[in-house]
């Protein structure tokens, strides 16, 4: 990112509070991350992960600039909070723990 981009993204950034830089935080950790079908609607999530890019064009940066940002102005607040499994996540869980149905 140049000097540019970093000014208006820090000023940007410096206008918002602790937990809504927080909340940000954590929803860009998930746009990065990838989809997990089971816990969000796909048109929605790549809408709003479309919305994000756009953010990121106007700044000149990219999603994962934008969130390695965002959680320098947390420090170390920027750990995702717990969540519950999705139920893709419990099946993974489950068929890690007792092998797949169809092998055993």
């Amino acid at each position: 990112m140049d000097d540019r981009s970093t000014l208006a993204l820090d000023a940007w950034l410096g206008g918002l509070s602790r937990e809504a830089r927080r909340e940000l935080y954590v929803l860009l950790d998930e746009l990065v991350s990838g989809l997990d079908v089971s816990r969000h609607n796909r048109f929605g999530f790549l809408r709003l992960r479309a919305e994000f890019e756009t953010s990121g064009e106007l700044f000149g940066c990219s999603l994962e600039q934008l969130k390695d940002a965002v959680a320098e102005t947390l420090g170390a607040d920027a750990v995702k909070p717990p969540r519950p499994r999705s139920p893709l996540e419990a099946l993974r869980d489950r068929v890690r723990r007792r092998g797949h149905p169809d092998f055993r």
